[in-house]
């Protein structure tokens, strides 16, 4: 199956859903820092419970190191997409939600077999709540509703080189968009209506280096030695080579990357209205509209991250990794919900397992994936530290004939407290990543 028919439907579905890709909610934790922050994996990583930086593939991209990408052996088109489920409880209430975003849209090409290049876009960060509650200020009692949308969307370009197979390096360059909506509105039931909007735009610029080293720890014995061995019997000597090289080597991976952000722009712009009932029309009519203030954001950054991984696997067998994950943002300055911040851990784990990746039967060649992920999140609310933890398990189909892997997730998630009035929340997500090769610029041979 061509590269062509996946491309250019995905791309033009990831231009007109852009807007909808933020819509990744709703979270009453998106409306802290920057939103939700998607974590950057595609999609053999997300059935890994999100580890992987000192992994590689040669078919599958691996998007949470950037020296990966050279392991890549043909062009390579890759789009995910998630559905998510979401309860948020209180001590004494529930609400549920549901959406969909496309996940993340790559096209990765090796423009000579050591060299190979990116480009991508993705969603970077999500915010998406909705809170209605009653307030009684002196003897009048108002309906509040706080809410907020937006996020950011990221473009991506990424480099790696691969020396001699044990050694790759890569940087990947991002440019972050986006703009982000609060809105405060107070209403007098059949009187009046006030309502505070602030609106933020940001602009920022992301490098990403990286290096991935490999090492082989067993090194399967050489043709020459078996035959020596078992040189009577012809049919030993067969069986003896055949089950020496399938079993294959182990090897260890090690992975060391970092995000660094330069932010180019950060303004924010606050606005006041009030509107009067008006009995006649039937509904609130706008009466002053003031603007408060339009400035730019001082001392604003996204943090600093460093990432390592460390990976023990067998080629196409078994895999097994750890990650671990650290952001500094306990510098980070715009405060919202009287929260403040600390600086961020997270630790993933992961493994896969392919029964017979060399069987012609569909079934032994599909790759079976778990993972669990903690991540201690940035945040202080109401003196409460918020954590996350995942688990996931996966699967990854390589459809017959058509050079297309389909990759698929399922995770269930804990985010945030019921303690101190604050709100937990459980959900699943559902994730799909469709993965195309084929060869481009490959010069043929002929003989």
């Amino acid at each position: 199956m061509r590269l062509v028919k996946f491309f250019f439907p995905a791309l033009l579905s990831f231009i007109v859903y852009t807007g909808f890709a933020q819509n990744f909610g709703p979270s009453v934790y998106s409306r802290l820092g920057v939103g939700n922050i998607a974590d950057g994996s595609f999609s053999r990583a997300q059935g890994m419970g999100g580890a992987g930086v000192g992994l590689h593939h040669s078919y599958q991209l691996n998007s949470l190191n950037p020296a990966a990408l050279s392991s890549l052996k043909f062009t390579n088109f890759e789009f995910g997409i998630a559905g998510k489920s979401n309860v948020q409880r209180t001590a004494d209430d529930s609400q549920r939600g549901t959406s969909g975003s496309i996940q993340y849209l790559s096209l990765s090409m090796p423009l000579h077999k050591r060299f190979v290049t990116q480009f991508g876009a993705r969603p970077f960060s999500n915010i998406n709540y909705n809170d209605n509650f009653t307030e009684t200020v002196g003897e009048k009692t108002f309906q509040v509703t706080k809410s907020g949308s937006g996020g950011l969307s990221e473009f991506f370009w990424g480099n790696a080189y691969n020396y001699k197979d044990w050694l790759m390096v890569g940087v990947n360059t991002g440019y972050i968009l986006g703009q982000s909506v609060y809105d405060h509105t107070q209403s007098e039931g059949g009187q009046a209506r006030f309502t505070t909007l602030s609106q933020k735009d940001e602009k920022h610029l992301r490098i990403s280096p990286g290096i991935l080293i490999t090492h082989e720890l067993k090194r399967a014995p050489r043709i020459e030695s078996i035959l020596q061995k078992d040189s009577l019997i012809k049919d030993t000597i067969v069986r003896k080579i055949k089950s020496e090289l399938a079993s294959g080597n182990w090897f260890l991976g090690v992975g060391v990357t970092g995000d660094f952000y330069n932010t180019l722009a950060a303004n924010e712009e606050k606005y006041q209205s009030e509107a009067r009932y008006d009995q006649s029309y039937g509904g609130y009519i706008p009466y002053k509209y003031d603007t408060l203030s339009i400035r730019a954001i001082p001392n604003y950054s996204l943090p600093n991250t460093m990432k390592v991984g460390v990976s023990l696997y067998k080629p196409n067998k078994i895999t097994l990794a750890l990650d671990y994950t650290y952001s500094n943002w306990k510098s980070f300055t715009y405060n919202t919900l009287n929260s403040s911040y600390h600086n961020q851990h997270i630790v993933a784990l992961g493994a896969e397992i392919i029964p017979d990746y060399n069987s012609t039967k569909f079934y032994k060649r599909i790759s079976y994936r778990a993972g669990l992920n903690y991540n201690m999140l940035p945040y202080i609310v109401a003196g409460q530290d918020i954590k996350q933890i995942q688990a996931n398990i996966g699967a990854g189909f390589v459809l017959p004939k058509s050079g297309v892997t389909l990759n698929t997730a399922i995770t269930y998630g804990q985010r945030g407290t019921t303690s101190a009035n604050l709100i937990k929340e459980n959900y699943w997500m559902f994730s799909v990543g469709i993965i195309a090769n084929t060869k481009w610029f490959v010069r043929r041979k002929h003989e």
